[in-house]
């Protein structure tokens, strides 16, 4: 769910370890898709066909809690969930329910609705949940390439007036 930068890299990979992709992103050009091997499809087709579904995707008002009760209803039995994204797009009630019943086998989650999540949350705690803290973005790869990019630029540029702090050690 989600073909930008970070879905289709992804997608790119697991073709790679030769699975069948699938995707859904209602703005990704069907070209690109296309050019390696990625068939899209409609949300209601990518959730009820997938075992995996990875999410990368912003927070909007479209996406917000886009997997709930009614969502994970639809998918396939032992469905494998990550989400990279962002919390609030994943319902976790929701989602706890559907790991109890067996919809969904496991989840990995580096993101939650609040950050950080309660040790206490029944997400947290679940047997089937895998927990990271969101730190893809943090890494000097990552901050490298980002200076790389015109919208940085300006992001840089704008952010001049604050003190140096130094970010590697």
């Amino acid at each position: 769910m989600g073909f930008g930068k970070v879905g289709t890299e992804l997608a790119r990979r697991a073709k790679g370890l030769g699975m069948h992709v699938i995707a859904h992103d209602p703005y990704a050009p069907a070209d690109r898709a296309r050019a390696i091997g990625v068939e899209l499809v409609t949300f209601d087709e990518a959730i009820a066909t997938a075992d995996f579904i990875s999410l990368h995707m912003p927070l909007t008002p479209t996406t917000s809690k886009m997997l709930n009760d009614e969502t994970f209803g639809k998918m396939k039995k032992g469905v494998r969930i990550v989400n990279v994204a962002r919390g609030g797009v994943i319902d976790e009630e929701a989602l706890v329910r559907a790991l109890d019943s067996g919809i969904v086998a496991q989840a990995a989650l580096d993101v939650f609705t609040k950050e950080p999540p309660s040790p206490e949350s029944k997400l947290v705690q679940h047997e089937n949940v895998i927990v990271t803290p969101h730190l893809g973005a943090s890494t000097v790869e990552a901050q490298v390439c980002f200076t790389q990019q015109p919208n940085s630029k300006l992001f840089i540029i704008s952010c001049s007036f604050l003190p140096l702090i130094p970010m590697f050690g």
